[in-house]
């Protein structure tokens, strides 16, 4: 590479680096999220990646993702090479997802029981003649902790005037289940309709859903299995690898321009391996029937049926 292009490339590593700072100082200041507004493309998948993990590790995400970028830096001042930096650094981010591949499938089946057991007590509070905004209202202080967050940010929506149909959508897309979808669809029918046995069909779709859960724990217990063994293949893949790069005869070729672009082309491929056997052994939510709505656009209305 001549001077100009070891010039322009260490533009860009100082352009990377600039970023990866700023969104580790933002991550680890923390931002407040208005319940009323949607999030965006990314926050939701960011918000996602987090909510795949333990608790114990979703209390530690501002520290992680500061480890990752301390990591990357480090490598690549040790190494000189900054692909090695980065792919140490994806390493870190990965470790905890590598541990946890079945947190995901979990965390949706107990809140799938969580659904189910807020549905009966609406059905309760119901029964006492209050409205169905009243109703959810007075359930948000008391939520089952899996959905407490977003009944409690339903909550928000509808008492800052937004339009019950539009907090229900949100409510829904939130949660990103066809399971919860059916929940929704029955607010908005509802409140739509005015009609009565509006506590019985609560307490029906409480049974439904109770019983999904069920199912879904019992095919969990099935997959817990390729779970395992996928996470070991993963794990002695790694140690291979970091064996490979610490040992100079089978590293050195890849400390060159040419080495660089060919060690981010394999690292890149290993990563989509990974994510795409996590995807495999996961447990997908049931087929949304409502359209998820835009974070460019505000939940203008109920969403159409697919």
């Amino acid at each position: 590479m001549n001077s100009a292009q070891l010039a322009l490339l260490a533009a860009l590593c100082g352009l990377v680096v600039v970023l990866a700072g700023l969104i580790a100082v933002r991550e680890w200041r923390g931002h407040v999220v208005d319940p009323a507004k949607p999030a965006s493309r990314r926050a939701s998948r960011i918000r996602a990646a987090k909510a795949s993990l333990p608790e114990a590790w979703q209390r530690r995400w501002r520290a992680l993702v500061t480890t990752v970028g301390i990591t990357v830096l480090a490598v690549w001042a040790w190494t000189g090479w900054p692909v090695h930096g980065v792919l140490a650094g994806a390493a870190v981010l990965g470790f905890p997802f590598l541990l946890n591949p079945g947190t995901a499938a979990e965390q949706r089946i107990e809140r799938l029981e969580a659904i189910g057991q807020w549905l009966n007590g609406l059905a309760g509070i119901h029964t006492a003649g209050i409205s169905l905004v009243q109703t959810i209202r007075t359930s948000a202080r008391n939520a089952p902790a899996p959905i407490a967050a977003n009944v409690r940010a339903l909550d928000e929506r509808l008492r800052s005037g937004m339009d019950s149909k539009e907090a229900f959508a949100l409510f829904a897309d939130e949660l990103g289940d066809g399971v919860v979808d059916h929940v929704a669809l029955l607010f908005q029918s509802h409140v739509a309709n005015m009609g009565p046995g509006l506590s019985s069909a609560l307490e029906a779709l409480a049974v439904t859903v109770h019983q999904q859960a069920a199912d879904a724990r019992d095919i969990e217990s099935d997959r817990a299995k390729i779970r395992k063994s996928s996470r070991i293949v993963s794990i002695v893949i790694c140690i291979v690898f970091v064996g490979c790069m610490l040992n100079e005869a089978w590293s050195a070729w890849y400390q060159s321009p040419a080495g660089q672009l060919a060690l981010a082309i394999l690292g890149g491929l290993f990563v989509w391996t990974l994510a795409w056997l996590r995807r495999a052994a996961a447990t997908k939510p049931d087929p949304r029937l409502l359209n998820p709505l835009t974070p460019a656009e505000p939940a203008t209305a109920t969403g159409g049926t697919r």
